[in-house]
């Protein structure tokens, strides 16, 4: 584990191995500005929001939270404390793929300690966009430091430079968008949100299934209720129709999984939960997880 992007990818799975992503929309009020105002699909993550729940306080009495000696000498190295220091993380994307993903770390961070251990093992390139030093490594990643709060993480320069010139306010940003308009359906208290454009588009037809290829704005969150979290899909379809036909070939699939009873390994409760409904054209999704099997299946991880 050398390099920024490393120490990223330990935080980040430090936090999907807890649960899913997790994000309060109020937060993301203060990421708009930095995203693009074309962005297709957009997945906010607010670490502190996460920590003040209720679920978090069960995993972390009982100690579920694990990182191994040598990841911990190197975030003590950067003077960095992922559950103190991380604040958010929000990935955006202008089209499909994860080659055009931007990837916004924002958190407390120790700019030069973090340079300094980048620039002495592995050696990038390093080239300069207006007033931003952009670091380039392992053949397709880039890097660059806006403030000692925020770190912006892309596959390709010309993705570098496009984000920069949003945060710099030379491109329009995400406030007053298409996609950004669809924010208001997202409850206030949730804890996580992605939320794409148009979900056919994205995956292709060649990946999708009959449902992918009938969706357009597609949603889902998640929410602590009771210390449990529910989960929630959303799709907007093209039709009353195509959304009565998703809901029905969901149901059926739900009513297999429910006979296969051998094969649910103790996740009966979480199955019987799931309910899938449709009213015009969306058709929704919704399941509970109780916090005792979240907190049972980390170590799994």
């Amino acid at each position: 584990m050398k390099t920024i992007k490393k120490l990223v990818l330990t935080g980040l799975l430090i936090v999907l191995s807890i649960t899913f992503f997790t994000s309060q929309v109020q937060a993301f009020e203060l990421q708009k500005k930095y995203i693009a105002s074309d962005t297709k699909w957009v997945i906010h993550l607010d670490f502190k929001a996460f920590i003040k729940t209720r679920l978090w306080d069960s995993i972390y009495d009982e100690k579920k939270i694990k990182i191994d000696h040598k990841n911990k000498d190197l975030l003590n190295e950067l003077n960095f404390n992922i559950l103190k220091d991380l604040y958010s993380v929000s990935v955006y994307g202008v089209d499909k793929g994860d080659k055009n993903a931007v990837v916004l770390i924002n958190g407390d961070f120790d700019r030069k300690k973090i340079i300094k251990r980048l620039e002495s093992e592995e050696k990038p390139e390093i080239s300069k966009y207006g007033n931003f030093k952009v670091y380039h490594w392992d053949d397709d990643d880039f890097g660059t430091f806006v403030s000692n709060n925020l770190l912006v993480i892309t596959h390709s320069r010309v993705n570098m430079e496009y984000a920069l010139d949003v945060i710099k306010g030379k491109k329009p940003n995400f406030k007053g968008s298409a996609l950004s308009k669809r924010m208001k359906e997202i409850p206030g208290n949730s804890i996580l949100f992605a939320l794409a454009g148009d979900l056919s588009k994205l995956v292709g037809k060649q990946k999708s299934s009959m449902m992918i290829d009938k969706a357009k704005m597609a949603l889902f969150l998640a929410m602590e209720r009771n210390s449990d979290m529910r989960l929630s899909l959303k799709l907007h379809t093209e039709s009353t129709e195509a959304a009565n036909n998703i809901m029905q070939v969901g149901n059926g699939l739900l009513a297999l999984a429910r006979m296969s009873k051998k094969d649910l390994h103790g996740k009966e409760k979480i199955i019987n939960s799931i309910q899938i409904f449709s009213k015009g054209n969306i058709v929704e999704a919704k399941m509970f997880i109780p916090s005792d099997f979240i907190i049972d299946n980390i170590d799994r991880h």
